[in-house]
């Protein structure tokens, strides 16, 4: 058979077997890249505040800018959770990561947040291989790496963060001299090492000699009621504050605070008639009045300055 007739007889059958589809190649398989490409593209602001939300994030607004906090709901988040932040690089100014299971491989997602000024970290796994994503942030101001697991090494890298005013290291791996070393070269930064025992001791001294000067406190609201469920069912949170609850009454009462989340009741203390104490709390926290019987008296809810929260001379029916 000629060259020429052996062409025509193939052609025959490349016809039958395309137009039977019988050629994988006319017919490819779909490519999964589109799905990749969308898992890999960066969240909306919308996406990723709706997410850090679900995280359990409290976030509201803070001056010219948006606060972010997760230690007190979101200690569950890790270093993956964090690929939200960047979305808020022109608008986060503070961001509390206290407790949470962070560690120096997820500050990566930190970097590019260019109006980032109060940032904390203390007690979590954070090393000085994360440090050098912190140096990169042009208006830190304030750093807590309480009870974290930097050394020496991550002062030097912090000595060129030229914004810092005040920085945490109390329960860390950093020395005297690295501390020492980095007041020198940034002498207008507030290093705190934790309770200096000689400097204390001196105040404590002073103390005793010296009248403390009284403090100017708002008054709070008292708010009679009579069973739990006409008091707030949670506390708010906000600004830490004192109150000075002051016991009017002619018997002791019960002061519990009512929990975030789910508001239950924490005991915290018994005061007699007549008796005053002084707590710490936080802006919208809720505070309870029992009798010794635990039947409800009253509430105060708390405000950001430090105030006196009097409980009446006449409480209950």
């Amino acid at each position: 058979m000629s060259r020429a007739a052996q062409v025509f007889a193939v052609i025959p059958c490349v016809i039958s077997v395309v137009m039977g589809g019988g050629l994988a190649v006319a017919s490819p398989a779909k490519s999964a890249e589109p799905d990749n490409v969308s898992e890999k593209r960066p969240a909306s602001l919308d996406e990723s505040l709706r997410a850090v939300r679900k995280l359990g994030a409290r976030v509201k607004r803070s001056g010219d800018g948006w606060s972010i906090d997760f230690h007190l709901r979101g200690r569950r988040v890790s270093d993956n959770d964090l690929r939200y932040l960047p979305a808020f690089r022109d608008r986060l100014v503070s961001l509390n990561l206290a407790r949470t299971r962070v560690t120096s491989k997820g500050l990566v997602h930190l970097a590019g947040l260019r109006r980032l000024r109060r940032l904390h970290l203390e007690q979590t796994r954070v090393d000085d291989a994360g440090v050098k994503h912190l140096v990169k942030l042009e208006r830190l101001e304030y750093l807590n790496l309480y009870n974290t697991r930097i050394t020496d090494l991550a002062l030097d890298q912090l000595a060129r963060c030229k914004p810092l005013k005040r920085l945490y290291v109390w329960k860390t791996k950093v020395t005297g001299a690295g501390v020492e070393r980095l007041e020198e070269s940034r002498p207008k930064l507030k290093v705190v090492r934790g309770v200096d025992l000689a400097k204390l001791a001196g105040q404590l001294a002073r103390l005793k000699i010296e009248r403390e000067k009284p403090r100017k406190r708002v008054a709070l609201e008292w708010v009679k009621v009579s069973s739990r469920s006409e008091a707030p069912a949670r506390s708010g949170n906000g600004d830490n504050c004192e109150i000075l609850f002051e016991n009017k009454s002619k018997r002791p009462v019960k002061l519990f605070w009512i929990s975030y989340g789910k508001g239950e009741l924490k005991f915290y203390a018994r005061l007699a008639a007549g008796a005053t104490r002084k707590q710490n709390s936080y802006a919208k926290n809720a505070w309870l009045v029992t009798d010794d019987n635990d039947q409800p008296l009253g509430y105060f809810i708390v405000r950001p300055e430090d105030s006196r929260a009097v409980i009446p001379r006449r409480v209950g029916p």
